[in-house]
């Protein structure tokens, strides 16, 4: 027997719209490195999956909010937090050259790895979609603030460090 399913992290257009929802957090922290945006959208789809994360001190108060999140985990297994985000890279790069191709982020910017987002309005409907869903998930869009304002994303002790989603011991610092 064969199955289908659908796995968002592998669905462009999902990570599109995964992105979309984190412009709040940029506008408020201005140009992120990409980087930090695809960590941030990989524990937007994988909330559950920040357990792993070592945490500061202060947001110990997040990992009951966490713990809630255990319901969205899908049935079957998946790779390992690794392997699973490195997949997801061609998905959220073209995320990334799709928003930058219709002016929602500075093109220019992204060529360097960084992300900003512009002032192009993005449509009514979508934009109201967004904001319930980020309405819905108030808590995850708070902890997923507090990792891009308390943590550097590089180094030692930094973002890409205390998740161990990407290699940090070469980043200049």
């Amino acid at each position: 027997m064969i199955q289908l399913s659908f796995q968002p992290a592998f669905d462009p257009f999902h990570a599109l719209y995964r992105i979309l929802r984190l412009f709040t957090i940029m506008q408020q922290h201005g140009p992120l490195h990409r980087d930090q945006v695809r960590i941030l959208d990989y524990y937007m789809l994988f909330p559950y999956r920040a357990g792993a994360i070592r945490m500061l001190q202060k947001h110990r108060r997040f990992k009951g909010l966490l713990a809630r999140f255990e319901t969205r985990k899908p049935y079957g297994e998946q790779p390992d937090d690794r392997t699973l985000f490195e997949r997801m890279e061609p998905m959220q790069i073209a995320a990334f050259q799709t928003l930058a191709k219709r002016g929602l982020i500075d093109s220019g910017e992204l060529a360097v790895g960084s992300v900003r987002v512009t002032d192009a309005p993005i449509p009514a409907e979508l934009e109201e979609r967004i904001a319930a869903a980020n309405e819905q998930d108030a808590e995850l869009i708070e902890f997923l603030s507090a990792l891009v304002t308390d943590l550097p994303l590089a180094g030692s002790q930094g973002l890409k460090d205390r998740t161990g989603l990407l290699e940090y011991r070469y980043d200049a610092v």
